[in-house]
């Protein structure tokens, strides 16, 4: 940790042989001093004070013996470590069960930074005084009655970065660890004290106890008060043990209103307690451990039984997360309860759900809290509310992905394919065993390619193996099994990709078995496979579609010529990969002498559909390759394709179907990096599925959508698109689609935030041998997709916590193609010497589920692992063009107008029509980057008037300004009214000042997004209209640039100059368009937030 003693000032006290600690206290004490003055606000030292006992860490610093790391997470060779002792301390656990706990720890004081400027940065001690009403700080050159803060005037309590002085003066501090006091001060103005705290937790703290003393509405709370807001949650837990306690007393029947009797007289032994515990989610070892800590505080008479009230409190310690009580308190109305009302303002403002109902409410009460009393009042308590965010509902997965939502009647070519290489292994590629169960699998983890190879075995009979030193396996038991489970996981096509080395006769037993073995299953139909790239109709698809295909098995092989008549023909003995016929084709043009092989007639007749060919160049391939034949590239090759020419590649798979296999080098069945692949559109990336880890992970996190079919729809930009290619291919210049390196520019970035709260119940990691007792977790967050996409952050490291460790910290990716996109959770451990993987979760981006969720965790093989999850806060929004400056307001404006003139950065084209006609939409595009930004900047403002984080939404901007109104006992005093779908303010002037600047600023949102949505609808037309002129023109661009002239160097400038043009204004248009959804559905969400909170008071459908 940052805070810790230099290993090089702790040498005298380190021993070699049994490093015993030698050093006095009042040296330790003397550096406890040190640290707390030095690294206070280091995210990895924590501080307090007469709250924590001095204990020693095991430090660990790099050696040179080098072990290997099994693990792909990291890299192959992890530097052995061995240990050295350290000091530094550590806070006692802020365990908060109630808001009793929260108003405690403020009782105790806190160490706090308040923020005045860069320079004026003071740290005090910040108490809450006994009797509730004020807050107070010392030093202060202040008189004490000046440094105090009275509960009354206190307005707001906000959390994060709200205020002007936060944003500009704290860029060093965590996000989650600010929170700011806004108040009256004695002139009757309002004011803020902007504070630091050392820790998320910290500050959770103080913004939960500050929020329910406020939320009394003048009137100061009182114990009675506080212990109110517990008695339901009690009355629950007491009729729980008090049933528990009959059953461990005389067993006789007793009634309901017997029990708070019972429960005051009786008590429970040990072993009943931990059951009745564990019966409610809390683990026996955390039962028992906590049973013994109060045994040790009671009399020899009576230790080994346990009363009701000792239980709810156990209880009440062990299972309320603190994370989950701060923000049930953020949503309550002063209430250790959800209402019928604030669940569905957190639903809607936080779930991103809308037009949530009561009924809707009353059922998730229903199913997710467990006391009866509170059923029936309409309450969601702190237990109903956990159960809710650990239920699926609350999947950061977005179920809709769990079933098929794409279309399936794309040609074959347009969707990635789950594919497996060299299925039958088990383990490496030279002497591992081959298997059946690598088929079965495959085929359940949703593989819909297998991988083949036979050869020549005793008896006629075929064999599968990999022609080294592997096990064989019978060719009729591998038929048998794939028979089996071909369609158990989904009914869409299955591809067996066959290499076949046997003799003639065995070539027509592999043929008889396939027949024998599928039957009907077997596609066998010749398909006429047009030539034609540009075909547009269904009818003239070149691939039949996977809803064509169903409940089939496509055999792709090399097939002989129709046109030879005998039982058998020849084809070049190679095995089609690209790497390897290259070197050949080497070797051949100069000896010129190539091997062929026999092809039995029979099995060629197998091929119906997909056939293997060599890949020589683009060129070759445009010119002469049809539809339905497969290239194979190795990695190296088609590496190097994708480096050098990524835009053929990309081209080239829009009308072909490529399959990439792992690098002949890869003898321990290693993988390759798919998302290298799926960037171009390849549509086969084989996988060596019996070989866990990260690229597995990967693998599996891209084939989750789409209900796990095995088939996934590319990308737009990735499929052939007729509408463009048909009317701007016309001359031979365009024919590799010069339009696909543009089209990618015209994608809207996604802000994707992740906040990394916490994580429970994390085991141990499995394989680890040289593993200390205790677990050091920390999360690596990794996003896979574009280049330009890929990134990689962790958390910090929470030590001695594998239970419920605290995190709280935010992490923001910008993500430019969603489509491409995954996200990958990783728990990795700190304090393993060998083995630090925990648990994963890969899913691709446009599967994740916005607002509060937990991340369900897997071994490395794939497993779920039993309650453990990682929680998390996700938001995901448009990259936003009205990002404020932060030194001047002239440099804000300047790269405004920079960012308006790249809107309309068209080229010459050399063509005067053509270039009028670009130029006669730079004012309308312009103009729409204005209503853009005027929407965005509003949204802004609006968040920043409503004292919350720049990631709010709007609902939670209404449900702020409600809230307002409430406390200052005004509701009514805001009006909304819906006018046509569109809301209509009403207010006094008079208003409050924070709660009047909120309604304007909302107010203008309105009105700005009916600005952009009515002159949007204006500026379409006009650049619908010119892009409508400019694909008809497309047509004759070649012709009419020979007739001008334009030639040679010239005339190639000029179609990239055409492309680039005509894409950006595609792409504009795109963003204009996708501006308007998106202010339709603010307004939308405006109507339905003011409906919720009971703002809006009329409505005309």
């Amino acid at each position: 940790m940052n805070g810790d003693i230099d290993e090089t000032n702790n040498s005298s006290i380190c021993s070699s042989s049994n490093n015993a600690i030698t050093t006095s206290s009042s040296a330790l004490r003397k550096q406890q001093q040190i640290n707390r003055r030095r690294a206070f606000f280091h995210d990895d030292v924590l501080i307090s004070n007469n709250k924590t006992n001095t204990i020693i860490e095991n430090k660990i610093e790099q050696n040179i013996l080098p072990i290997t790391n099994t693990n792909e997470e990291n890299s192959t060779i992890k530097t052995f470590k061995r240990k050295v002792v350290s000091f530094s301390t550590m806070p006692s656990e802020k365990k908060v069960a109630d808001v009793n706990d929260c108003l405690r720890y403020m009782q105790e004081g806190s160490d706090l930074l308040k923020v005045r400027s860069y320079a004026r940065q003071f740290r005090r001690l910040y108490k809450l005084n006994e009797n509730l009403t004020a807050i107070s700080w010392h030093p202060t050159v202040k008189k004490p009655s000046k440094a105090t803060i009275t509960i009354d005037s206190i307005k707001e309590v906000r959390l994060g970065k709200t205020t002007e002085r936060l944003r500009e003066y704290t860029q060093q501090y965590q996000n989650e660890s600010l929170f700011s006091i806004i108040y009256i001060n004695e002139n009757n103005d309002y004011a803020s004290v902007d504070l630091v705290a050392s820790s998320a937790d910290e500050a959770d703290i103080w913004v939960t106890g500050l929020s329910c003393l406020i939320a009394g509405h003048g009137s100061p709370l009182t114990s009675a008060d506080l212990e109110d807001r517990q008695q339901m949650r009690n009355r629950w837990l007491r009729d729980v043990f008090a049933v528990g306690l009959t059953s461990s007393a005389s067993g006789e029947q007793m009634s309901h209103n017997e029990f708070p009797i019972l429960s005051a007289k009786d008590s429970i032994d040990e072993d009943e307690a931990v059951r009745l515990l564990s019966d409610y989610g809390i683990s026996e070892d955390n039962a028992k451990i906590r049973l013994q800590e109060i045994q040790t505080r009671k009399s020899e008479d009576v230790r080994g039984f346990f009363s009701t009230d000792e239980l709810i409190n156990v209880f009440k310690k062990l299972s309320t997360r603190p994370e989950i009580y701060h923000l049930l308190v953020r949503y309550s109305q002063n209430q250790d309860f959800l209402s019928i009302q604030d669940l569905t303002l957190f639903l809607e403002a936080e779930q991103g759900m809308s037009k949530i109902t009561s009924e809707k409410c009353k059922k998730m009460i229903e199913e997710f809290e467990p006391s009866t009393e509170a059923k029936l009042l309409g309450h969601l308590g702190i237990d109903g509310f956990t159960n809710y965010l650990l239920s699926s509902e609350c999947d950061i997965f977005n179920p809709n992905n769990r079933s098929i939502c794409q279309d399936m009647d794309h040609p074959l070519n347009d969707y990635f394919i789950a594919s497996s290489y060299h299925t039958f292994l088990l383990a490496d590629q030279l002497k591992g065993p081959s298997s059946v169960d690598g088929f079965i699998h495959a085929l359940m983890r949703g593989c819909r390619c297998l991988d083949l190879h036979c050869f020549d075995g005793p008896d006629g009979q075929p064999l599968v193996h990999n022609g080294t030193l592997t096990t064989r396996i019978p060719l009729h038991e591998v038929l048998e099994v794939i028979n089996t489970y071909a369609f158990d996981k989904t009914n869409y096509p299955l591809i067996l990709c066959m290499e076949l080395q046997c003799c003639i006769s065995q070539q027509e037993r592999v043929a008889q078995l396939f027949i024998e073995t599928f039957g009907e299953k077997l596609f066998l139909h010749n398909v006429m496979i047009s030539t034609d790239k540009n075909m547009t109709s269904k009818n003239g698809q070149t691939l039949p579609s996977p809803n064509d295909l169903r409940g089939k098995i496509i055999i792709k092989s090399k097939k002989i010529s129709s046109i030879i008549s005998t039982e058998y023909g020849e084809i070049t003995d190679d095995e089609d990969c690209y790497e390897d016929y290259k070197r050949r084709s080497k070797k051949e043009s100069i000896s010129n002498n190539k091997k062929y092989r026999k092809l039995s007639r029979a099995f060629s007749d197998l091929v119906c559909l997909l056939r293997s060919t060599p890949f020589e160049d683009f060129s070759n391939a445009f010119n002469e390759q049809q539809s339905d034949q497969v290239c194979t590239f190795s990695e190296n090759a088609g590496l190097r394709l994708v480096t050098s020419d990524p835009d053929e590649f990309v081209n080239y798979n829009k009308h072909f179907i490529s399959r990439i296999t792992p690098g002949s080098w890869r003898v321990d069945s290693s993988n390759l990096n798919p998302q290298d692949f799926w960037n171009v559109g390849c549509q086969m990336v084989a996988m060596n599925y019996q070989t866990a880890g990260k690229f597995m992970d990967v693998y599996f996190g891209r084939f989750l959508r789409n209900g796990g079919c095995g088939y996934v729809l590319k990308p737009p930009y990735l499929r052939h698109n007729n509408a463009i290619t048909t009317n701007s291919m016309a001359s031979s210049s365009l024919s590799t689609n010069k339009f696909t390196p543009n089209s990618y520019s015209s994608n809207t970035p996604r802000i994707l935030h992740i906040k990394i709260i916490s994580a429970i119940h994390l085991p141990r990691p499995e394989q680890a041998e040289l593993k200390a007792n205790s677990v050091d977790p920390y999360i690596v967050v990794q996003v896979f997709g574009a280049p330009r996409d890929c990134d990689e952050t962790r958390t910090k490291t929470i030590y001695h916590n594998c239970e419920n460790p605290q995190f709280n910290e935010a992490f923001e990716f910008e993500i430019t193609f969603p489509e491409l996109a995954l996200i990958r959770f990783v728990v990795l451990d700190d304090d393993s010497l060998d083995y630090d993987f925990i648990g994963q979760y890969t899913l691709p981006f446009e599967c994740i589920q916005p607002g509060y969720r937990h991340v369900h965790l897997y071994t490395i093989g794939g497993d779920l692992i039993a309650n453990a999850y990682l929680f998390v806060h996700i938001v995901i929004n448009s990259k936003s063009l009205a990002v404020k400056p932060r030194r001047t307001l002239s440099r804000y404006r300047r790269s405004i107008i920079r960012r308006k003139l790249r809107v309309a950065s068209f080229r010459p084209v050399s063509y005067k029509q053509v270039d009028d006609l670009f130029k006669s939409v730079v004012e309308p595009l312009e103009t729409a980057f204005e209503y853009r930004h005027a929407v965005e900047h509003s949204l802004c403002e609006l968040n920043e008037r409503c004292g919350l984080p720049d990631i709010s939404n709007v609902k939670q901007c209404v449900r702020k300004i409600a809230s307002r109104l409430q406390n200052a006992n005004l509701v009514g005093a805001v009006i909304i009214r819906n006018k046509s779908l569109l809301p209509m303010f009403e207010y006094s002037p008079t208003l409050p000042e924070l709660s009047l600047q909120s309604v304007v600023a909302l107010e203008e949102v309105v009105n700005r997004c009916r600005t952009l949505i009515d002159n949007g609808c204006i500026i379409h037309k006009k650049l619908y209209s010119v892009q409508t002129e400019l694909c008809e023109l497309s047509k004759d661009i070649p012709k009419l640039l020979e007739t001008n002239g334009v030639r040679g160097k010239k005339f190639t400038k000029a179609i990239d100059n055409f492309s680039h043009n005509l894409a950006l204004l595609h792409g504009q248009t795109d963003l204009l368009n996708k501006a308007k959804e998106d202010a339709n559905v603010t307004i939308r969400q405006i109507l339905e937030a003011a409906e919720t909170t009971h703002i809006l008071i009329q409505s005309n459908e």
